[in-house]
């Protein structure tokens, strides 16, 4: 009696797969359902081929149900339907229309004069964008739990790591009014470097692989920008393009030799953050790398922590769409974020400031002051704001576990790259330089830009107020009159200026 319990629960888990047949067959039921003369409304993928034995006194084109990759992938066997379309100049056309578009028609049904198709005259065709079709099934988005029971019964590694790469899936929603955003798109950097001879990082790219193949071709980043497909049962071709225009496009090497450099092909989606990529680097981590800098989730898999690998999982690959599902309904909710939304976290990114100054005092300073280093505060902060933009997309609200799930994340590459730095004192030599160009010797003044430097880095504008200043400094520890005696200094000797009265700006 137990184990049918313990099965019946199990079933109970199971998620209905939202899978092409089902969406081939309601869209099918819907054609059925319409008789001649009335009204209808669909959905669907254009394909800009004559049907068969079209007549001469329109344009005729086909409507598909499926993406442009599920038509392609069907076995000669395999269900298919298709409304045809006609269209005259009569016709009302909006939005991008074109062969692989994602559209929406409306008309009148009538019969067809070949076979069981049927034809809408079309009074409205409309350009849809790639994720309203995704959105359109949103009974079969998956809870949170879901998906990250999915990722752990699929994909073993760190748990920090993980949910950093659960949240890169989710893309970047904008941050409405700050200036200091870089013009990037809704992309994610989750990059993972290899330490010494590290043979995971071998699995950890078969297990990104295996998360790319199971990815429609809409949403990877290829250079096969058309797809050709054929259709026995009615013995046409399609050329269609890819209908996704977003950003939401995934990136992650298919050849070993792509581990060592980004192909030139791709570099400038990634660093634009015009894609999301699941970098494995088969390098050596540098702090002053480029790639690192600009990740938003610089991992190093040391020797020493379980290595990654995966199992492959037919419920993995099977709810894959309701996997999109899912992004595409939380990309729309969370298009993008109010400045005020940042301030809880804000505060805590200042915390994380602090934590690495205390826990490795030698090493943090150069790292985050100079503009070569890996944690500079300005740019760690916009990038850290994506995590946390990414975060609130998965999780749907900004909540004080989502911040701390941040914070974890953030500690444990600090530590990874704390270990990276040590072994390569020359690196840190370099940064200290570098470092001490952009600080006074005086040791209180030190620290008193320091925290002048973490609130500008933080400020959606750049600019501090002086009251918020000296406020900062007291809290520090420093006694009015030498706080206020600092704050003169530093305009007096160019590391800061005042452009309004009471609002103060680092001199960069």
């Amino acid at each position: 009696m137990e184990k049918e319990i313990m099965e019946l629960l199990r079933l109970e888990r199971i998620r209905e797969p939202l899978s092409p047949s089902k969406r081939v067959k309601d869209f099918q039921v819907t054609i059925q359902r319409t008789k001649n003369g009335e009204e209808i409304e669909l959905a669907g993928f254009l394909l800009a081929r004559k049907p068969p034995y079209a007549p001469n006194d329109a344009a005729y084109y086909l409507l598909s149900p499926l993406t442009p990759s599920e038509l392609a992938s069907l076995s000669k066997d395999d269900f298919r339907s298709y409304l045809v379309i006609r269209m005259t100049e009569m016709t009302e056309v909006r939005g991008n229309v074109r062969p692989g578009s994602h559209v929406r028609v409306k008309g009148v049904m009538d019969a067809y004069p070949w076979g069981n198709l049927r034809t809408v005259h079309t009074l409205l065709i409309e350009g849809r964008e790639y994720p309203e079709y995704w959105k359109d099934y949103q009974e079969f988005a998956l809870s949170r739990r879901e998906v990250i029971n999915l990722f752990e019964r699929t994909v073993y590694m760190p748990d920090e790591m993980r949910m950093a790469l659960i949240y890169s899936l989710y893309g970047v929603p904008y941050v409405l009014g700050m200036e200091q955003s870089r013009n990037w798109g809704e992309g994610f950097d989750f990059t993972v470097y290899k330490y010494r001879e590290n043979l995971g990082l071998l699995a950890l790219w078969k297990a990104l692989k295996y998360l790319y193949d199971s990815l429609p071709w809409e949403v990877r980043v290829t250079k096969k920008t058309m797809l050709e497909i054929e259709d026995p049962f009615l013995g046409i071709d399609f050329r269609v393009r890819n209908p996704n225009g977003t950003d939401m496009k995934y990136y992650t090497p298919l050849k070993k030799i792509s581990m060592n450099k980004l192909p030139k092909w791709v570099k400038d989606q990634i660093t634009n953050k015009k894609a999301i990529g699941l970098l494995p680097e088969n390098k050596e981590p540098n702090p002053t790398d480029l790639l690192a800098r600009i990740s938003e989730t610089p991992f190093v898999l040391t020797p020493w922590e379980e290595k990654p690998y995966f199992e492959k999982n037919r419920e993995f690959q099977q709810l894959m769409p309701n996997l999109l599902v899912t992004v595409f309904l939380q990309r729309e909710q969370h298009m993008a974020m109010n400045t005020k939304d940042l301030e809880p976290f804000r505060k805590e990114f200042l915390k994380w400031i602090e934590y690495g100054r205390q826990e490795y005092p030698d090493m943090f300073n150069p790292l985050s002051s100079s503009p070569k280093g890996l944690f500079h505060i300005n740019l760690r902060y916009l990038l850290d704001v994506r995590v946390f933009g990414a975060a609130t997309r998965f999780s749907g609200k900004v909540t004080k576990k989502t911040i701390g799930d941040i914070r974890q994340i953030k500690e444990a590459i600090l530590n990874d790259w704390a270990v990276v730095v040590k072994d390569h004192p020359e690196i840190l030599m370099e940064l200290r330089k570098d470092y001490e160009r952009y600080v006074p010797r005086d040791v209180r003044a030190q620290r008193a830009l320091q925290v002048f430097y973490d609130l500008s880095s933080t400020s959606i504008t750049g600019d501090v107020d002086k009251e918020e200043f000296l406020n900062e400094l007291l809290q520090q520890g420093f006694n009015q009159k030498d706080a206020l005696e600092l704050i003169e200094r530093f305009i007096s000797s160019g590391y800061v200026y005042e452009p309004f009265p009471g609002k103060l700006r680092l001199i960069r």
